[in-house]
Formats: structure tokens, sequence, C-alpha cells
């Protein structure tokens, strides 16, 4: 009877343990810092080249399609409520970044802009009446596209510059096909941000630029390397400038670069990751 009493005792005290956890991973959840993270294209690479490896079209966000469906974005956007946007210009460029919001508050230059920042990212924290928009890019880093490709061909990787470039052209060819027919914006997005995608970003990177070159040549890795690099000081940035009181953060960057912010961010044990399709519902 002793045992029987014992064993239930047991039972109660982890039942009640199980519980105060559960209810404790609750609260951690709804004190963590919530991370909208949006992929973009560069929309001023409208009828002209961008400096990607992709060569892609680009919507005309400036046409009344695009424009009534970035408002309905944005709406969505403010209902989010982030405490602080952060956008791909470098912290040394802050003092410009803030001329140029001030010119976006006060006057009507920022509709004849193209670049996201300002269609999106000043446009959601005006809604806000955020005071800045916070620039967290880092270009203290090298990208040695050309030596790469001439070192797998010194390598004779012929397999991986093929896969390389079927990689690219296919999409290429998916982008572009959603481009023609005029999807609207927020496919474009969803296609850009879907887990597929980024893990096809991301990876190219660790299996595909790594592997280049001969066994004494690291440039695919040095490349590799520089492009984790320049994102982890991205990442930093981003964690230095959010404060205890900042609940919910806004993250809008080339696709490329939330690829990897989403990795580095899913290790942190305070930071939850949402998507754009997530308050789009």
């Amino acid at each position: 009877m002793k045992h029987i009493l014992l064993l239930l005792a047991l039972a109660f005290i982890q039942t009640s343990c199980s519980g105060r956890q559960t209810q404790d991973n609750i609260n951690q959840s709804d004190a963590s810092v919530q991370v909208l993270l949006i992929g973009s294209s560069h929309w001023n690479n409208y009828q002209s080249k961008g400096l990607d490896v992709a060569q892609t079209n680009e919507v005309d966000i400036l046409s009344d399609q695009y424009q009534k469906e970035l408002d309905q974005i944005v709406a969505k956007i403010k209902e989010f409520k982030p405490d602080k946007i952060f956008v791909e210009r470098t912290v040394a460029y802050q003092p410009k970044l803030d001329s140029l919001y001030k010119l976006y508050k006060t006057t009507d230059w920022g509709q004849k802009r193209r670049n996201e920042i300002f269609q999106l990212g000043f446009k959601v924290a005006k809604e806000l009446q955020h005071k800045k928009v916070y620039g967290v890019d880092y270009r203290g880093t090298q990208f040695p596209f050309d030596s790469l490709i001439n070192a797998m061909k010194q390598a004779k990787q012929t397999t991986l510059i093929e896969s390389f470039t079927k990689d690219i052209k296919k999409f290429e060819k998916e982008y572009n096909a959603l481009i023609s027919k005029k999807k609207p914006l927020k496919d474009i997005f969803y296609y850009l941000n879907n887990k597929n995608q980024r893990k096809l970003n991301f990876g190219w990177y660790l299996n595909g630029a790594n592997k280049g070159g001969t066994i004494d040549n690291n440039t695919g890795s040095f490349l590799a390397s520089e492009w984790i690099r320049r994102n982890l000081y991205i990442y930093s940035s981003i964690q230095k400038y959010t404060e205890p009181k900042d609940k919910r953060i806004m993250v809008l960057m080339g696709a490329g670069h939330i690829a990897v912010l989403e990795n580095l961010i899913s290790y942190s044990p305070d930071w939850k990751i949402v998507e754009l399709k997530d308050i789009m519902q």
C-alpha cells in the first residue's frame, strides 16, 4: 500500500512539474521577440539589370495593380505592429537613411521611387509613425564570383558548373513567369520566401560554391564564408539594435540574405520567426 501511495505521489509531482513546464514554455513564447522576415527582389531593377547573379525581370511596383496590392500588404504588416524595421542599408549609411526617411514623410518624393526600402519599409514605418528605419547591412566583404567560376573550370568541375547554371536558369524561368503573368505581389513574396527556395539559395553556398576549385584552391570556401560573414554581421546589428522593450521586429532584405538570416535566428531561444504568409491570412 505504501508503494502504491509513493507511486501516486511521484505521478502527481511529475504531472505538476510537467504542467508548470508547459506554462513556462508558453510564457517564454509570449515573451519572445517575433521576427517578421521578408525576403524581397530588388524592385529598382525594373527594366534594368541588377548586380545579382540571377538576371530576372522585375515587377513594375509603381503600376496601379501593384500599388494596390502593396497597400494591402502594408495594412497587414501595420496590424502586426513591428517596433523596429531593419533594411538593406549599411550602418554607416544611417544618417543618409534618416534624411531620406524624413524626405519621404514630408514630401511626395517616395511615390516615384521603386526601391523596396522606400516602397515597403518606409511606407510601413510612416504608417506606424516610427521615428526611424534602421540600416543593418555590411559591405566590407568580397564576392569573387568570377574567380570561383575560373577555379571550377581549372578543376574541370564541369558537372558542378552545369548544375549551378541549371539552378540559375530554373529560378530565372520560374520568377520571370510570375512577372510576365503579373501574379499578385503576395504570391511573388511567397515564392521568394518558401522553405524550398530558401534552402536552395543558402544551399548553393554550402553545397556548390564550397566545393569549387582544386584541393589546394579555397576560392569557393572563401566566397561562401564571406557571404555568411556579411549576414552574420547583419544579424549582429539587428541583435544590438533590438531592445528589451521590442516585442516585434521586421527585417526587409534581399531574399538571399533572408535565407541565411532565417538559419541564424532559428538558434535564438528568445526569438520566433514569423512569415509574411502567416500575417496575410
